[in-house]
This record gives structure tokens, sequence and C-alpha cells, in this order.
């Protein structure tokens, strides 16, 4: 039996400093109840800030960076798990001189 493999698929440039690639789980089979993504902010850069009807958590890969989740500055760093409530605002600035980069999943809460 061969192994499943996804690829990630770049995703075009929305915003400086930031690359995205989406995470094609529609290539497995069966249902899917979340979505993925990965990205990563150049240092000095930024993503925009966001907010949404879904629930997130990133898995931070690597790097070094300031978290602003509702507002207030939380120092985050590769290993990291967080979480986001839908509708709270979130924004992640590579403010440590190295890129950060991240693993998304997010799913429609019930």
């Amino acid at each position: 039996m061969s192994l499943p493999r996804v690829g990630l698929r770049a995703l075009p440039a929305e915003f400086p400093a930031l690359e995205e690639w989406e995470i094609p789980l529609d290539e497995l089979p069966g249902d899917r109840p979340f979505s993925m993504a990965r990205f990563t902010v150049a240092p000095g850069g930024r993503t925009p800030p966001d907010s949404h009807a879904v629930t997130e958590i990133w898995l931070l890969l690597d790097g070094r960076g300031t978290l602003h989740y509702g507002g207030v500055p939380h120092e985050v760093g590769a290993g990291d798990v967080v979480g986001f409530a839908p509708f709270v605002e979130h924004m992640l600035l590579a403010d440590r001189g190295t890129p950060v980069s991240a693993l998304s999943i997010w799913w429609r809460s019930s």
C-alpha cells in the first residue's frame, strides 16, 4: 500500500514579508473537518491583523516573535502551540531577527 502524501501549494503573495502555503487536504480520502496551511513571516515582518468565525491553532515550527492576541503581546517561539477563539484579533510579528514559521489548523465551531 502506498503512503498518501500531500504537497504544499504556494498561495499568491498578498502581504509583504509573508509567505503562505495551502495544504490541500482534498487530496486525501475521507471527510476533512478542518483546514490547514503553513506560513513564514520574514524577519521584521508581520501577519496582517486577523479575526474570523473559525477556531484556530498554530504550531510554531521555528523562530521567535511576538503574538498579539486580543491586543495583548505574548512572546512565542518554536514548539509553542497557541489557540485562537473565534472573532479575537491576532497578529504575529517576526521581531526577533529571524523568520517565524507556523502550521495553522482551523475549523468551524459548533
